[in-house]
């Protein structure tokens, strides 16, 4: 019993994100500077650090321990095949997403990274528009697509890139000794030409600022020809990463406007030479970012700017400077919440910083556009700002219950918030073409405000679907149940979200190839989204009902694959990363369509002898099982009563319970395998988004498909 005890625990903590055990002291840095010490990856490295030190890459105390100290409390990962129960997996999909640790990180942790998930986070299940990902571990957690597309981009170039090591800090380096002047001079200008107006604002410079000219030097390498690149880059990443590491160590010491600004601009922009993801956290950086700001009451920084203009307006004496100061400020600390939000957006977490509605009075509209260049950053900066305000209180919608008060008031929170993402869009929408300066940073802003859609969108369908999946309650028509003041709302919103996802590919392809490489890296995750989106309708509707679904998606993929490559300037940057990955999703869907085809020359092109080309019901006390395929279709045609399974004619209303949908693209044996051995037992925990994928792309009014039995 004592043994069984032991294995039970074995299993259940192996389905828990690892933390560095009460036992086991603090490493030396974490200790010496009183922050978290936490060991996130188990057993499964081969140098056993702790995340704080391998983020910020500096020698661990651990390292040198016996590792023998931690197996007792640092089990290797389980393959998931062990984790018995529906319970346990759930759980561990919980747990495992981004590090979660089980317990809410403080908001005013050192160096918080905003772990902390919300009290009432779904599990990953069920998506099944993600189903031709490969994921055996259901580590990704598709309710933060956006993080899951990270996730995607280093378990793709996981599998086949080299081991990276961190190149060694020379003593005393620093940036003359790495560059000459002229360099110097070089990439800060190639800097402030190309990544500063992504910031929205002019960089704050004290009298010297070594560090941020450091900074920017380590991003605009990227630009330099391969052969200097690659021996000075490696030296720039190493120093900016030693001085990093001070920032965060010795916080109070570094609390400075130009630190802040660092930390920003390196969460935006990874190093270009061979970094690995796992030792890079942009979370980490914004977070010790918010932290200085609040120390050095920068939020305070719109509440100040407002009084002194208040000041002035009433005949007060308020100097030029004075008011130049507040504003430069409060534009950094905007910066800053823009920013956090960006690294947040869907990824499941809140942003510790927060916003007033002081910059909407400080950075109004006007029916004039901007002047110049300094206002279209400041109209930049502001129209961000609220963009992220109405994605972030559409991503907090849920679901409560199924009556009708909660339904239209879950329809009514999502209305309101699509309203304000199409206000805001009117006023992005025209600017790059009537402004005369900036116009691919105006038409950049774009690609965001379409993500926001879509991730809106998305949103309130995932939001109705884990409501079913959480309740216990699962049906196959789960969709036609939402629909508030008598509106199958979800249908509607399915369909914009796929023709949303190609329209941030057609911004994408339009914009300029010499530019969009210095785009903040995030930036590919949205691109990368939107294109593993369509791609992932195509293979479920392809796999379900035997439709291609018309359009441009396959040109769509093909040109952005191409233009991604074409703006990469490193074989490391993000973009060459998005197009690796999109490639890999293309290649599985064309892997599917080649299946489609043969199957499809195989059984014959009549519908009555494609298996694709079948819907119906099949009673639940009438069996199925056949010596051959021809048999069950011949079963299933007899079974079939026109007049049609259009969409519009599906009852709203569930199935009786003594019949169960069947969805023929399964042979016998999946059918067999998918109902426990039982061909009429329907799971409907894999199938129970049929019919809604059939209404979304199955309308045989928009898509004529004569292979479906009784349409003519």
């Amino acid at each position: 019993m004592k043994r069984q005890r032991e294995s039970n625990s074995s299993v259940a903590s192996s389905s828990r994100s690892v933390k560095r055990a009460k036992s086991v002291q603090a490493c030396t840095n974490c200790k010496k500077h009183k922050t978290r010490c936490e060991i996130l990856d188990g057993l499964d490295q081969k140098v056993i650090r702790c995340h704080r030190c391998k983020v910020l890459e500096v020698d661990c105390s651990y390292q040198d321990m016996d590792r023998s100290i931690f197996d007792s409390h640092l089990p290797a990962k389980e393959p998931e095949s062990h984790i018995g129960t529906k319970e346990s997996r759930q759980e561990k999909e919980l747990e495992i997403h981004a590090g979660y640790t089980g317990k809410p990180t403080p908001a005013n942790a050192p160096g918080s990274s905003n772990a902390s998930l919300p009290t009432d986070m779904y599990p990953n299940r069920p998506h099944q528009i993600w189903d031709f990902i490969h994921d055996p571990q259901e580590s990704l957690d598709w309710s933060a697509p956006l993080q899951a597309m990270g996730e995607l981009m280093k378990q793709t170039l996981g599998s086949s890139g080299a081991p990276h090591h961190p190149t060694p800090t020379v003593f005393n380096d620093s940036l003359n000794n790495i560059l000459s002047s002229d360099q110097i001079l070089q990439l800060t200008s190639i800097f402030e030409r190309n990544y500063s107006p992504w910031l929205n604002y002019n960089p704050i410079r004290e009298a010297h600022s070594p560090l941020l000219d450091l900074v920017q030097c380590t991003i605009a390498s990227r630009h330099l020809d391969g052969a200097t690149r690659s021996l000075v880059a490696p030296r720039l990443q190493a120093l900016t990463a030693d001085s990093v590491a001070k920032m965060i160590f010795q916080p109070r010491r570094s609390e400075t406007l130009e630190a802040i600004q660092c930390l920003l601009i390196l969460s935006l922009w990874a190093p270009v030479c061979g970094v690995e993801e796992d030792d890079r956290d942009g979370r980490l950086l914004v977070a010790s970012a918010v932290s200085m700001a609040h120390n050095m009451r920068l939020n305070e920084a719109p509440q100040e700017a407002t009084r002194l203009r208040k000041r002035r307006a009433e005949g007060d004496p308020v100097s030029d400077q004075d008011l130049l100061d507040a504003m430069n400020k409060t534009r950094l600390w905007i910066f800053l919440t823009n920013v956090e939000s960006l690294i947040c957006l869907g990824s499941g977490r809140n942003p510790l910083s927060k916003r007033t509605a002081t910059y909407l009075t400080l950075f109004p509209l006007s029916s004039n556009l901007p002047a110049d260049s300094a206002s279209g950053r400041d109209l930049r900066l502001r129209l961000l700002a609220e963009l992220f305000d109405i994605v972030e209180a559409g991503c907090a919608i849920r679901l409560q219950s199924l009556s009708e008060a909660d339904v239209n008031s879950w329809y009514e929170g999502f209305s309101h918030v699509l309203t304000n993402l199409g206000r805001v869009t009117r006023i992005i929408l025209p600017l790059s073409v009537v402004s005369d300066f900036d116009e691919f940073y105006f038409q950049s802003l774009n690609i965001f405000v379409r993500t926001c859609r879509a991730l809106v969108l998305y949103q309130a369908s995932s939001s109705v679907r884990q409501y079913y999946f959480r309740s216990g309650t699962d049906d196959p028509f789960w969709f036609k149940h939402i629909r508030p003041h008598g509106i199958n709302i979800l249908i509607q919103w399915g369909k914009e979200t796929m023709s949303v996802a190609e329209s941030i590919l057609v911004v994408f392809l339009e914009l300029d190839v010499q530019l969009l490489g210095t785009a903040p890296d995030y930036t590919f995750n949205m691109i990368a989204f939107a294109a593993t989106y369509i791609i992932g309708c195509r293979v479920l509707v392809i796999r379900s009902f035997g439709i291609d679904i018309p359009g441009s998606g396959d040109k769509l993929i093909t040109k952005s694959i191409e233009k991604l490559n074409a703006c990469a300037y490193s074989p490391d940057s993000a973009p060459r990363k998005t197009a690796i990955l999109i490639s890999s999703m293309q290649a599985r869907w064309e892997s599917n369509l080649a299946s489609f085809h043969q199957n499809q020359r195989k059984q014959g092109s009549s519908p009555s002898n494609n298996p694709f080309a079948l819907m119906g019901v099949i009673p639940a006390d009438r069996s199925v099982h056949s010596s051959s395929p021809a048999s069950d279709v011949s079963q299933l045609s007899s079974m079939y009563t026109p007049p049609s399974i259009s969409p519009a004619n599906i009852s709203p209303v569930p199935q009786p319970s003594h019949e169960i949908p069947f969805l023929p693209m399964f042979g016998q044996e999946n059918v067999e395998t998918a109902g426990g051995g039982n061909s009429n037992r329907f799971d409907f925990g894999l199938f129970a988004d049929v019919a809604f994928w059939n209404d979304l792309f199955g309308d045989s009014t928009v898509y004529p498909n004569t292979s479906y039995v009784g349409v003519q």
